[in-house]
């Protein structure tokens, strides 16, 4: 996604450990506004909120019972909650058992439908959250070609043999076969009809002709 298109992140004001929101404020294209909030510590879109627990805390929360609470009244505000883990959670002071862990963790991802990203430090935490943020706000900012797997029904298979022409992805493709009507109709094209494709181009129909009618 370009970095010209902003993203608003809201952070909660008591959230100063690590100074995150500080390091989200000097990325470009990101705004970041302080609020108090009831539940979570990063709101990167509308009903989507990102609780930031170091490794430390991550632990002490589970021995101490604050972790579930604050799971259900970020999950009752909330339709998408994340917790981001920040730190190595097997190395702290508090010598919580495995089993202790596997069970939060487990609980979290599984029963509660919690999404758990972890990340090495605060510089990794503003960046995860900045890049959530710009994803949900933004889309991925490209198309996802076809090509990536195997074809399953006709129409895809359709699709994935036209992106396999120079310069086509998965939005000229769709284009050239239903400016055509069919791939076949499509690959016997004149330059100038393919030229004639919304959105393709004379140079890049110039070069699928020029692919497609060349000598092996």
């Amino acid at each position: 996604m370009p970095e010209s298109k902003s993203i608003t992140i809201v952070a909660d004001s008591r959230e100063t450990v690590g100074g995150i929101p500080a390091r989200l404020a000097q990325m470009p294209g990101v705004v970041v506004e302080s609020a108090q909030l009831d539940s979570g510590d990063f709101i990167v879109a509308p009903g989507v909120v990102v609780e930031r627990k170091r490794n430390h805390d991550f632990a002490a929360s589970i021995l101490d019972g604050r972790l579930m609470p604050q799971v259900k009244l970020m999950k009752a505000e909330f339709e998408k909650v994340v917790v981001l883990i920040e730190g190595d959670v097997h190395n702290t002071s508090s010598r919580i058992a495995d089993a202790a862990l596997h069970g939060a963790i487990s609980w979290l991802a599984m029963l509660e439908g919690v999404s758990l990203i972890y990340a090495r430090d605060a510089a990794d935490s503003a960046g995860l959250v900045a890049t959530m943020a710009r994803h949900l706000q933004h889309g991925l900012g490209y198309e996802i070609s076809l090509r990536s797997g195997k074809p399953k029904d006709l129409r895809t298979l359709q699709q994935f043999l036209v992106e396999g022409l120079p310069g086509v992805g998965p939005g000229r493709a769709q284009a050239i076969i239903a400016h055509f009507g069919s791939v076949h109709a499509a690959l016997v094209a004149t330059e100038q009809e393919l030229a004639g494709v919304p959105g393709l181009g004379a140079k890049t129909a110039k070069k699928v002709h020029e692919v497609l009618h060349a000598a092996w």
